[in-house]
């Protein structure tokens, strides 16, 4: 079996003698595309703990075709797409509705960036779908990105026309602006300082804002929505944008912290802002299984429009090459695909 492996930071190696996972049930799945994510960049980069020892074949967001089966959700032959991980069904968590803090997780074999992955009967069943024909591979393999977005837009109790300010339009901030127009956001306001991504922006209906030209964000977002945006969604993982979103904030706003911000980084919080103005501070990673079905129903339904995100392709012996276009400000949605398929 061929995988691209991580080997040492910022090295990526394509091997072609590896065993194929074991597989004793559930379903094995032959992976067709994979996209390149920001989590695997900082874990590549070294600024993130791997999971699993090195070298180590990486990737979660894949689409492919079921190759063995043995439950009844699956033929041979069906395209599907699968998410990396569910809860165990059981424990506190996953009972009240936060099946991302499971401690139980399941996950299928190594990482997407192999020919194969295997798939035990409660996570193909749980997190994976079967794709209709006019689904493609790359809408599959966002998925998972997409639930990710469905479960942080759902905790600020979105409603539909209310205004939505997203700090930073790389590829879950761009997500965010589709999902908010999608489920209708009376504005959708990006502020980014990239000229391609706030032109992307604007193709997907928002206003935007280069932060770098001195305005300031909260002024320009209440010029436009009144007293100030309903939600504010930090998209990107850094202290200066989780700033500034409190600066941003109006009367009643809710601040969602999406990006990820390195280990012990702490943010400065005025007790005014909470008891005076209301402002709530809300933070999410992850998914749960029903923000993937809901994500593969809009995928199938074509509610919304993934297609436009993906900016380079390129094949798993690519994998170095994608890595480095992964980190320019030019790429949205790195894809690789299998060459062999």
């Amino acid at each position: 079996m061929k995988a691209a492996l991580f080997v040492s930071p910022n090295v990526i190696e394509v091997k072609h003698d590896l065993p194929e996972p074991e597989f004793k049930e559930g379903i094995l799945v032959k992976v067709k595309t994979t996209g390149f994510c920001a989590t695997d960049v900082k874990t590549i980069k070294g600024l993130k703990k791997s999971n699993r020892p090195l070298p180590a074949a990486f990737g979660h967001e894949f689409s492919g075709v079921v190759v063995k089966t043995t439950i009844n959700k699956y033929k041979e032959g069906d395209r599907v797409s699968v998410s990396p991980f569910c809860g165990c069904g059981h424990c506190v968590f996953c009972l009240g509705g936060e099946e991302q803090l499971c401690k139980s997780k399941t996950f299928f074999s190594g990482g997407s960036t192999s020919d194969y992955v295997a798939v035990n009967p409660m996570l193909a069943n749980k997190a994976g779908f079967v794709m209709p024909a006019d689904v493609t591979w790359e809408e599959g393999a966002m998925t998972e990105p997409l639930a990710c977005v469905l479960l942080s837009l759902r905790s600020t109790g979105f409603k539909p026309g209310e205004s939505v300010l997203v700090l930073g339009a790389g590829f879950m901030g761009m997500l965010h602006v589709l999902l908010a127009k999608s489920w209708g956001a009376s504005r959708v306001m990006v502020s980014e300082p990239s000229k391609f991504r706030r032109e992307t922006a604007v193709k997907f209906g928002a206003d935007v804002l280069d932060p770098t030209t001195g305005v300031d964000v909260g002024e320009w977002a209440r010029s436009l929505c009144g007293e100030g945006p309903n939600i504010i969604i930090a998209a990107a993982g850094t202290k200066p944008v989780a700033d500034s979103a409190f600066k941003a904030a109006g009367l009643g706003t809710r601040i969602h912290l999406f990006g990820g911000m390195p280990t012990g980084t702490m943010i400065d919080v005025s007790a005014d802002d909470i008891h005076y103005k209301r402002i709530t501070l809300l933070g999410t990673s992850g998914f749960r299984s029903v923000d993937v079905q809901t994500a593969a129903d809009m995928i199938k339904g074509h509610s919304i429009d993934l297609k436009p995100l993906v900016t380079h392709r390129f094949s798993v012996e690519e994998a170095q090459a994608a890595f480095e276009m992964a980190q320019q400000e030019n790429a949205l949605k790195v894809m690789m695909e299998n060459a062999d398929f």
